[in-house]
Parts: C-alpha cells; structure tokens; sequence
C-alpha cells in the first residue's frame, strides 16, 4: 500500500503524505506557464467536475473527461487542460496546452525558491537604494 500511495502522489493524486488532507475526491494538479515560468497548484474534485461519456446509443458510462482551464497569477494566460479517465476514474491521458505539467517537488521548490527571493529582494532593496536608481 505505500507504494500505490508514493505513485499516487507522484501522479498528483494527493493523499495524506504532504499536508493535502487525505481528501479523497481530490486531485492536485501542478502546472507552469510556458510564458512567464509561474507555477500553480489546482485542486480537482473527481467526484463532481469531470464529465461522464456513455458508450454510443447507451446509457453506460464509459469514461470520464476533466475539461479545465487555469489561470496563473503572473501574465494570466488561459491554459486550457484535459483529462481522461476511464470508467473506475483512473487516468488514461493528460494534454496541456501554454503549460506543462510539473511534479509536486518542483512546484513546492519553485515556490520556496520565490519566497526566499522576495524575502531577500526586498531586504536588499531596503539597504541598496542606489542599485534601483538610474
């Protein structure tokens, strides 16, 4: 079982380990812009955004589809997203497009990585005035 956990955080699916809460309807998806390098953490709830597909001229269900468009917090650029799983909800494909998809690590070490730049930039900006003047 822990190593099914592992994968499912590896693939984004969440799950106690980490501080997502064990939520199990949920999905966290990390992706960064191709534009301006801004990484974002989306949180999917399987249970009720994607959309079921029934098999041609019935009623069962086959698979599902998460259409989901994200924006991120820099230049603001839609980047449009699909998921497909198949009738038990497990992932069979993913396309992105304007973004890609990051691991959990890299989206948690990019963020670290802005924090402490603007925790520095802005303690350097205080004691070096003349490196932002003309």
């Amino acid at each position: 079982m822990g190593v099914w956990d592992a994968i499912k955080v590896a693939l984004g699916f969440g799950g106690a380990a980490g501080g997502e809460g064990g939520d199990r309807n949920a999905m966290y998806l990390y992706v960064r812009c191709t534009r301006c390098k801004d990484v974002v953490r989306v949180r999917v709830n399987l249970a009720n955004e994607p959309a079921q597909e029934f098999a041609e001229g019935g009623d069962t269900v086959i698979g599902y589809t998460l259409n989901k468009t994200i924006v991120d917090s820099k230049c603001f650029r839609p980047i449009p997203l699909t998921i497909r799983f198949d009738g038990r909800r497990r992932e069979q494909g993913r396309e992105i497009e304007g973004g890609e998809f990051v691991t959990r690590e890299e989206y948690e070490a990019t963020v670290a990585a802005r924090t402490r730049g603007g925790g520095a930039g802005s303690g350097e900006s205080g004691s070096g005035g003349s490196e932002t003047s003309p």
